[in-house]
């Protein structure tokens, strides 16, 4: 006779477990989202996405018109009304007063979220953004000195769809039970093992930046290119959501090594009438099995593999980006009309993202996980370039190319776990007719009984997560990556 014994997960030995890809931590063991204990009750959470922070004044010097104009006809009274002409070309080589720059942006991005220990990924491809970006500054003389200060604020909105994945099989899976065979000295026979893929799409997001920045203006020179150091703080917040979502869980038994593809079988689960259970698979059902009959079989069940859609939302993230930068602008005029200019800049921002995962059917509480790391625990590194054109002595056009990437490595988890969900749970298992409300026996502590394996678990979960929030340091890995095209109109007031 084999018995089996539950290890990290709750649910290894009911007939339904979870309804999506997720997996999630819980302390020092992992819990599968994917995994419940009822077929009425369940599990959840998501990721999000934004395209850079940049508009296009972060690539360029946006004092556009004092350049493009031909020093030798700055005879109007774009500098001071008494200026002679040369005391005009002069006075031109200086950016002074306030500059505005509007601009829309078409990109497009992918944002990549990776669990180290429980083994998932999540994944958001080939996002779309329209994005309307504001920015406006002044320019200041400090003795010989020119200074910038600047402020900037973006919206966007995801266009079209794309595609969400949420993926337990590529990377991993999550630990089940681990079986033994009770009649050889609990010999160990298997680890049972989940394994799931749900397919989803994404669209309606949406996204908000600002920007606060200081720097000196034209404060290097490299031959023909101007270049212009500047610090500041950068934000930008987007929220993804997914629906029409897809998928397909599966729990193995066995796994085997054919000419050098893994196959793995499906776990098959017996459950006697006299409380014990078996694990079967194809290399097993042969001597091991006892008689099935109609008066020792209480239930089969395949554990959690089984197909399921979810029409509504099934994962929403809201992702947020936010630290100081340093960055360096470089001009390079052309000619009186046209200039070519770029930035590069680098960041050390702060990451956090909340989302909420399909845990469960009721979708009973708004907060399913957390991942996040302190302000300077994060890296960014944004680039740009633009041409522009003047059309008039106080306005040009411009259009030009941005790109982005945002990482974090070792982002500390958590999950939320919904306490009405567990204790309902460990109660109605007390209250049963097998236990009768005897919370020892139960839990096996009185001498020659097992107890219940999901009300120990249980108990052991509450004792793992404090207040039902389970914690793991260091488990996330995430990226966002964007590339766009800009165009924009530029003012010098």
């Amino acid at each position: 006779m084999m018995k089996k014994i539950s290890l990290f997960l709750l649910t290894a030995i009911t007939p339904v477990m979870a309804n999506a890809a997720g997996t999630y931590y819980t302390g020092g063991s992992y819990q599968s989202p994917q995994t419940s204990y009822s077929s009425q009750t369940y599990a959840q959470r998501q990721t999000g996405y934004t395209s850079p922070y940049y508009s296009s004044n972060y690539y360029s010097t946006p004092s556009y018109a004092s350049r493009y104009n031909n020093a030798a006809a700055t005879t109007t009274a774009q500098r001071t009304t008494a200026a002679t002409s040369s005391q005009a070309s002069t006075s031109n080589s200086k950016k002074s007063g306030f500059w505005v720059d509007a601009g829309i942006t078409h990109e497009f991005s992918q944002w990549q979220m990776e669990m180290n220990q429980s083994g998932s990924i999540l994944s958001y491809d080939n996002i779309g953004w329209n994005v309307l970006d504001v920015t406006g500054g002044y320019y200041f003389n400090v003795g010989n000195t020119t200074m910038q200060v600047d402020a900037g604020l973006k919206y966007g909105m995801q266009w079209g769809e794309s595609a969400m994945y949420d993926d337990d099989i590529t990377n991993g899976g999550f630990l089940q039970t681990t079986w033994v065979n009770a009649d050889d000295n609990n010999s160990k026979i298997g680890d049972q093992i989940g394994h799931a893929m749900s397919i989803g799409t994404s669209q309606g997001g949406n996204m908000m930046g600002f920007n606060v920045g200081f720097g000196l203006t034209d404060f290097f020179k490299w031959g023909n290119v101007k270049i212009t150091p500047s610090i500041g703080y950068r934000y930008l917040k987007y929220k993804l959501e997914t629906e029409k979502n897809y998928g397909l869980s599966v729990d193995t038994a066995a796994c085997f090594d054919v000419n050098g593809e893994i196959q793995c079988d499906p776990a098959i689960i017996i459950n006697y009438s006299d409380g014990t259970q078996q694990i079967i698979w194809r290399d097993n059902i042969t001597d091991e099995m006892q008689p099935i009959t109609s008066s020792n079989i209480d239930s089969i069940d395949t554990a959690s593999t089984y197909y399921y859609q979810q029409p509504g939302v099934s994962h929403s993230y809201e992702t947020t980006w936010a630290g100081p930068y340093i960055a360096l602008d470089m001009d390079y005029i052309i000619n009186q009309n046209n200039a070519v200019n770029g930035r590069v800049e680098l960041g050390l921002p702060g990451y956090e993202s909340v989302g909420d995962q399909p845990y469960r059917f009721d979708w009973a509480h708004p907060k399913s996980v957390e991942d996040s790391t302190g302000m300077f625990g994060a890296f960014h590194i944004g680039m740009g370039a633009n041409w522009t054109t003047a059309i008039t002595n106080s306005v040009a056009l411009s259009i030009g190319l941005t790109y982005d990437y945002y990482s974090v490595s070792g982002a500390d988890a958590k999950t939320y776990l919904n306490s009405t969900y567990y204790t309902d749970l460990y109660n109605t298992i007390l209250n049963s007719n097998k236990w009768g409300g005897d919370e020892d026996k139960m839990l096996g502590l009185v001498e020659g009984t097992p107890g219940d394996p999901i009300a120990i678990n249980i108990k052991n979960l509450e004792t793992e997560c404090p207040g039902w929030v389970c914690s793991m340091s260091g488990e996330i890995e995430s990226f966002y990556k964007s590339m766009g095209i800009r165009v924009g109109v530029n003012a010098q007031f």
